[in-house]
């Protein structure tokens, strides 16, 4: 039998929305930020292509140190806020913290792709000869990628193992009993 109330959404459909969403806008701003603090290598233009320069491949191997660092940070500092704040079930938040990093690590190279420079090829068809032309914002070595699940999990790790461990009601409470120097002797007592 259908009821025409609205279905109410439950704690773990709230933590999928929280936490994956907020990555996925967290991957997207540090796409922003990793666009303008990257300065992009270029290619100079030759009678028959182009060429990169020492100078030119530091600033490629640059690129991907500021995604690692911009990514661990983000990362650290996301599932910091975001394990406290959805602390209903920490093992459900940590799975989807994990798996929110994944998300955000796409979204940030793909921002940053989307705003770098265009495709140096057709640059490179248009440019004079000694002219430069910058290359496409990538991330170079696929284990950079790997910098946005390490930061989430070390801000996981600090948020669960900061917390008091949590009691159960029926559990035992240990409480100190009296030493054997705070209790009376019996041979000391005088009648």
């Amino acid at each position: 039998m259908p009821t025409d109330q609205p279905r109410r959404i439950d704690g773990t459909e709230r933590d999928v929305a929280s936490v994956l969403g907020g990555l996925l806008v967290v991957g997207v701003l540090c796409g922003v930020l990793w666009s303008l603090v990257v300065t992009p290598a270029a290619f100079t233009k030759l009678r028959d292509g182009g060429a990169m320069g020492e100078e030119q491949l530091s600033k490629q191997f640059a690129a991907d140190g500021w995604y690692l660092m911009i990514a661990l940070v983000a990362g650290f500092l996301a599932a910091v806020v975001l394990v406290w704040w959805r602390s209903r079930d920490p093992l459900v938040t940590s799975g989807l913290v994990v798996l929110g990093s994944v998300v955000a690590a796409v979204a940030m190279a793909l921002t940053g792709h989307l705003l770098g420079p265009g495709d140096p090829r057709a640059a490179l068809a248009a440019a004079r000869v000694g002219g430069m032309v910058p290359e496409r914002l990538d991330v170079g070595a696929f284990l950079v990628y790997l910098s946005w699940p390490v930061g989430v999990l070390a801000g996981t790790l600090f948020v669960l193992l900061g917390r008091s461990p949590v009691r159960d009601p029926g559990d035992p409470v240990d409480v100190p009993g009296p030493t054997t120097a705070e209790t009376p002797s019996a041979t000391g007592v005088s009648g």
